[in-house]
């Protein structure tokens, strides 16, 4: 009779008797008839373990349980505007069983005093045990509660609800005001009688259009990006929900593994420290590991990857707002997946009127300004969002050089000076490139490509998959892959190279084209290595005569790579050793109509990517190995020292070679 007038007295509070009948048949039923793993061991009441009629603290609703004295530590983000502070409210309620510091039988009133009802399953003290019901007092892993939800926060983090339309079953509770009702609890998404949708939730997690999360928040592009659409079979949920259904739920859970940031699902490591790429791995992974798209995880374990697992305490920013300055990228190494992509924007590259897949993301500008797509309504090209990294922050985030292949080092630098469209040379990334002389355009075209092209650095660092005869141009132009994903995620090559590039002196002692196949994607092998000019030849490097008389030594590209390969060793990078600009040309000196000049830009003349590799040695008194032009002859002149067969100092001597290409080529 006891327990039946309890009911009685708690029934009216509830959103209905079939709430309360279902909630009999929920874990919060902790009685010696509740189904859950944690119950009563003789005790019948139900609801006495929450509420009692009599000496309630506090009143609202009759609460029967002790109130934690815990310090917690609550959720905390780079990108969150709210003042969290410790709970209040119902969620400390809550947290009385939940943060695992008090048994779950302790009661206030159990026939007129305080009592501790003896129970099974729990932990050691009666405590909740180990489980997702155990949330701890750490709540940085957990939804934030108890801070007030207001216009003003709305409108400072641009991408929430105006809080007045929260009206219905997910609504505001009372704070630390009382009779205010202005603060995200627990009951905001929990009620702990209501058992329609699972784990007390008042409304579902899943939902393309609607579901708990989007009552709240409001993503500007999630609809119709990638992930919002994926009809791909989400294999945790079961194969008959697919990644769209679950929409937020995909990624994120309000309360997930300890260590993840922005509530992330997975997103630690067992140890607890934050690895973000986990959450991506769920979905993007092979298909024997879950994997439903395309499989990056592969990419990540392969010699040379982007370090997406040195996570520094950096959190991209996706909100509305104007992008932060870059300073965060001088103070460490880092990279994540979200620092190139947008998650909640994302589409497929080439989606009409979007940024593909760089849409919603930041960059900076070839004048070095912070850009975004969001704010600017304007698409972001890849070299911009590269530049975040590679450009003025490259020494600190990059570092100055980089393992070669097969050995020694190659240095870096600022890519977005070396991609300025006003430097004397560079390869066309920002804008066209200068060089428009018809051998240049002979030998693009047959890759698809001509002197009017612009590429993307992906078309040179990209999985090394897109590498060889069957890949010849630009990557995009290739098919999505799932199995094979483009993009520089990882490489077996260097520098995350799509294709082999011997780096090092000395070179290969006899010829293959496999050994530059990265340059020959785009540059048209037969005419870089064929002799003559009457048989296919189209180089500026060239000494045939004017017009072509073939009395000269002919094609020097055929020359240096197949005819005298076994001698001078040399490589593709003997002579273009920064194939980005030489504008950082630190070994090289220009002698343009008879002035000398050690920064290229200075001569005012395209230098056709000419830069000498740092084993090659100057001659005749000069301080740097030197190219010679002069634009009035077109008559070119090389002054400097290679090596001897053995790749040892003091082979061949370039003292003034000079050679003129074929007419039609600019000076």
């Amino acid at each position: 009779m006891r327990a039946l007038r309890l009911a009685l007295l708690i029934v009216p509070l509830l959103p209905g008797g079939a709430a309360a009948q279902g909630m009999l048949a929920s874990k919060h039923n902790l009685s010696v008839t509740g189904p859950g793993p944690v119950r009563a061991g003789t005790e019948t009441q139900i609801c006495v373990f929450c509420h009692t009629p009599h000496n309630a603290n506090p009143a609202q609703p009759l609460w029967n349980r002790q109130l934690s004295g815990q310090t917690y530590t609550p959720y905390a983000s780079g990108t969150l505007q709210a003042s969290v502070g410790q709970p209040n409210g119902y969620s400390r309620l809550c947290l009385s069983c939940h943060d695992g510091t008090i048994a779950i039988g302790s009661v206030h009133n159990l026939g007129g005093q305080s009592a501790t009802i003896q129970m099974v399953g729990t932990g050691p003290g009666g405590v909740m045990p180990p489980g997702p019901g155990l949330l701890g007092t750490n709540l940085s892993n957990d939804h934030p509660v108890s801070f007030v939800f207001d216009a003003a926060l709305a409108a400072a983090d641009g991408e929430l609800v105006a809080p007045a339309a929260l009206t219905g079953l997910v609504r505001l509770y009372e704070g630390a005001t009382p009779g205010l009702r202005n603060s995200v609890q627990c009951t905001t998404c929990h009620d702990p009688h209501l058992t329609v949708h699972p784990k007390f939730l008042k409304k579902s997690f899943v939902g393309r259009t609607d579901n708990l999360c989007l009552t709240c928040h409001v993503k500007p592009g999630w609809v119709g990006s990638s992930h919002e659409s994926a009809t791909a079979r989400f294999f945790p949920a079961g194969s008959g929900t697919s990644v769209a259904d679950l929409s937020c739920g995909a990624c994120h859970t309000p309360h997930t593994k300890q260590g993840a940031p922005r509530l992330l699902r997975d997103a630690a490591t067992d140890a607890g420290a934050p690895a973000i790429e986990l959450t991506c791995y769920r979905c993007h992974a092979p298909p024997a590991q879950g994997g439903v798209s395309f499989d990056l995880l592969t990419q990540f374990t392969k010699a040379r990857r982007h370090p997406i697992a040195d996570y520094a305490g950096h959190e991209p920013v996706f909100t509305v707002a104007a992008p932060p300055p870059e300073a965060p990228l001088n103070t460490s190494k880092h990279v994540e997946c979200t620092d190139c992509h947008n998650p909640h924007r994302v589409r497929a590259r080439g989606t009409p009127g979007t940024g593909g897949v760089f849409e919603g993301m930041r960059g900076v500008d070839l004048a070095g300004n912070a850009v975004d797509d969001v704010t600017q309504n304007r698409d972001l090209a890849e070299h911009e969002v590269c530049f975040r990294c590679h450009g003025d922050t490259f020494a600190t985030v990059v570092g100055t050089t980089v393992q070669a292949d097969p050995g020694g080092t190659i240095p870096t630098g600022n890519k977005r000076i070396e991609f300025q469209t006003t430097n004397s040379a560079y390869h066309p990334v920002a804008g066209a490139g200068r060089n428009t002389s018809a051998n240049l355009e002979a030998q693009l075209a047959p890759n698809g490509l001509g002197t009017s092209s612009v590429i993307r650095c992906s078309d040179c660092h990209n999985n090394d998959y897109y590498a060889g005869p069957s890949f010849r141009g630009v990557v995009s132009q290739y098919p999505a892959n799932q199995a094979q994903p483009k993009g520089p995620h990882g490489s077996a090559r260097f520098n995350l190279l799509r294709a082999r590039v011997w780096n090092a002196l000395p070179g290969p002692a006899s010829w293959s084209s496999t050994n530059f196949d990265l340059c020959f994607h785009c540059h048209d092998v037969g005419r870089l290595t064929t002799r003559r000019f009457s048989e296919g030849a189209r180089t500026n490097f060239d000494d045939e005569g004017d017009p072509p008389s073939g009395k000269g030594k002919g094609n020097l590209h055929w020359v240096h790579l197949i005819d005298r390969v076994d001698k001078s060793r040399p490589v593709c990078k003997s002579c273009h050793y920064n194939v980005h600009s030489n504008v950082e040309a630190p070994n090289t000196q220009y002698r343009v109509n008879g002035i000398v000049y050690t920064t290229p830009n200075a001569a005012g003349v395209p230098t056709r990517l000419v830069s000498f590799h740092p084993s090659i040695r100057p001659v005749g008194g000069r301080a740097r190995p030197e190219w010679e032009l002069n634009t009035t002859t077109r008559e070119r002149r090389c002054w400097l020292q290679c090596h001897r067969t053995d790749g040892t100092p003091g082979g061949a001597v370039m003292d003034g070679f000079g050679y003129r290409p074929p007419s039609g080529d600019l000076p």
